[in-house]
């Protein structure tokens, strides 16, 4: 089966669902397009990958309880790390990390429940202090033991902490980041840009990032746009593609088409981004800034 036929069935495969009993947090009708893309991407990735390399391994950084609930409806539809379990190729081995025990424990309960044999890893807490205890589930490379990674990362904000994306990146690993450029950054610029908050710092790995946007904003610069360079830089100089930038996709809310956050993929090889690209043809909102 060819690749743009892979994508016709994610698009089209149901991701709805039921109440279940167990704990479901409410997301915004936006992160179904979200959802989707995701497990349109892990059946490109999975099936593609299958026989070039020995173990693949999915991450997902913030994983959440794996099913959650559309706000102001009654619509239940799968998460990130369910989806990535209903997959024809599944990976040979999933780590979901997630700090609300609550959620993760939900997560547990669905996993063991309906795929009970699949090689799963649950690691409890911020993904920021336990990335060393994240890696150590991650099979080790070797020649007789070649070891592909796609981590995704899902936050609500700009809390994931550009140490962890490096210390994660040692290994061979794509990434595929929710970057909250509009819903967190643009919101509290007056407020990251004092020396005291250090959550930019953080982010972008770039304690000197004032001064280059004292200077970037002269120009006119929005402080997105900016970020979006800077954190792309930084995964540049890591060893991922120039690609990165002019393929994140924008994504909007669907009351007052506002704009909420970015996905950014990021790989090193150019395969990765023959997949993310097929991908990007499936969205409606395609515009970057």
């Amino acid at each position: 089966m060819g690749d743009d036929k892979h994508l016709m069935v994610a698009e089209s495969q149901a991701i709805y669902w039921t109440d279940d009993g167990f704990f479901t947090p409410e997301v915004g009708a936006w992160a179904e397009t979200k959802y989707q893309l995701v497990h349109m991407y892990n059946q490109l990735f999975a099936t593609g990958m299958k026989k070039l390399w020995h173990k693949r391994i999915y991450i997902d950084l913030f994983a959440g309880a794996g099913k959650a609930k559309i706000r102001k409806t009654n619509k239940f539809v799968l998460a990130s790390p369910m989806l990535a379990l209903n997959i024809p190729d599944k990976y040979d081995r999933y780590i979901f990390c997630d700090e609300n025990k609550k959620s993760l424990d939900a997560l547990h309960k669905r996993i063991e429940r309906e795929h009970p044999d699949i090689d799963v890893h649950f690691v409890l807490g911020d993904c920021n202090k336990k990335v060393d205890e994240i890696l150590k589930r991650v099979p080790r490379y070797s020649k007789s033991n070649k070891v592909l990674s796609f981590c995704f990362v899902d936050p609500y904000n700009l809390e994931i902490e550009f140490e962890t994306i490096r210390k994660l990146s040692t290994f061979f690993m794509d990434f595929l980041i929710l970057l909250a450029f509009s819903m967190d950054a643009n919101r509290n610029e007056a407020a990251y840009v004092k020396p005291e908050n250090n959550r930019i710092d953080n982010f972008l790995g770039l304690p000197e990032w004032r001064v280059i946007w004292e200077k970037e904003k002269q120009t006119g610069k929005d402080f997105r746009r900016f970020l979006a360079e800077q954190f792309a830089q930084q995964m540049i100089v890591l060893g991922y593609k120039r690609e990165s930038l002019d393929s994140m996709i924008e994504m909007r809310s669907d009351e007052k088409n506002l704009p909420l956050y970015h996905l950014g993929f990021f790989s090193r090889n150019q395969k990765g981004y023959e997949f993310w690209n097929k991908v990007r043809k499936y969205v409606r909102q395609p515009s970057f800034f």
